[in-house]
């Protein structure tokens, strides 16, 4: 069962999970495992071995109390009442500056800004998210130019300053990670350009460095093509977001790193005929 239960942890590794995603599928995992101990005591009762048959019950019994308590606090997003595992941790040498996920502490969220490219006023309504495809060569492009970013300064991954206990409680507050680099940090440069039927954004640390870093294929839920026919377009914001974050765990942060990516708005305007 071991055996088992480490194969499928193996394999998660090689998927782009949300952490809080993957803790709520182990959780059911370990669940649906604890019963196994079960099945153990009540073949030793069968087999008379009764002494061995409690003690399987017990285990089962202690490992079933905190695996329900895994699943309400990581479907629930809080701990719950006789959920003693904060205690146990601490008690086992855990961080002893964690807050306790019960003492009910609500976060005082802070806004991490940055210099905001100067590219115009849109109206909110005339804005749409547009979906990217990148290759591995502008995926290569987009990695140096955030490494290029953190060396110059413009980016910073000390999370605002922001100590743990300011993260993990914004983190259970807003119920996702908390980004070193910020929520959302504007690209410094960024551009549109059509080449043939193809349209390219551009960015990077300044005009003069731009790079091709995606593919824009649809605006809203329409392709691209078809409605630059009958609409000027143009890049309204572009962010970047990801990388390494902390999140909540059961009584503290846990680390994580997501890929960064490009999050980019269009606006649009109707031809003149």
């Amino acid at each position: 069962m071991l055996t088992f239960l480490d194969i499928i942890n193996h394999y998660f590794g090689y998927l782009n999970i949300n952490g809080r995603v993957k803790n709520r599928l182990f959780s059911v995992i370990c669940l649906i495992g604890d019963f196994y101990l079960l099945y153990k005591s009540v073949t030793y009762f069968k087999a008379q071995a009764v002494g061995r048959g409690v003690i399987n019950l017990l285990v089962f019994l202690v490992l079933f109390y905190f695996a329900v308590m895994n699943l309400y606090f990581y479907y629930r997003g809080k701990n719950a009442i006789i959920d003693i595992s904060p205690y146990v941790e601490k008690a086992l040498g855990g961080d002893p500056n964690a807050p306790h996920p019960l003492n009910g502490v609500t976060a005082k969220t802070q806004v991490i800004s940055q210099i905001q490219p100067a590219t115009g006023l849109f109206e909110e309504q005339n804005l749409l998210p547009a979906q990217l495809t990148m290759d591995a060569e502008q995926t290569q492009r987009l990695g140096s130019l955030i490494n290029e970013l953190i060396e110059s300064g413009y980016l910073s991954l000390n999370y605002a300053g922001l100590s743990d206990n300011d993260i993990y409680e914004q983190a259970q507050q807003l119920q996702r990670p908390i980004y070193a680099i910020g929520n959302q940090v504007a690209l410094p440069f960024y551009e549109m350009k059509q080449e043939a039927d193809r349209w390219v954004l551009y960015g990077g640390i300044n005009a003069i460095a731009k790079q091709p870093l995606a593919q824009i294929t649809t605006v809203g839920l329409t392709p691209i093509q078809d409605l630059a026919q009958d609409y000027q377009l143009a890049v309204a914001h572009t962010w970047i977001t990801g990388g390494p974050n902390k999140m909540a765990g059961r009584s503290g942060v846990v680390e994580g790193n997501d890929p960064y990516q490009l999050v980019v708005q269009i606006a649009y305007q109707e031809r003149t005929k």
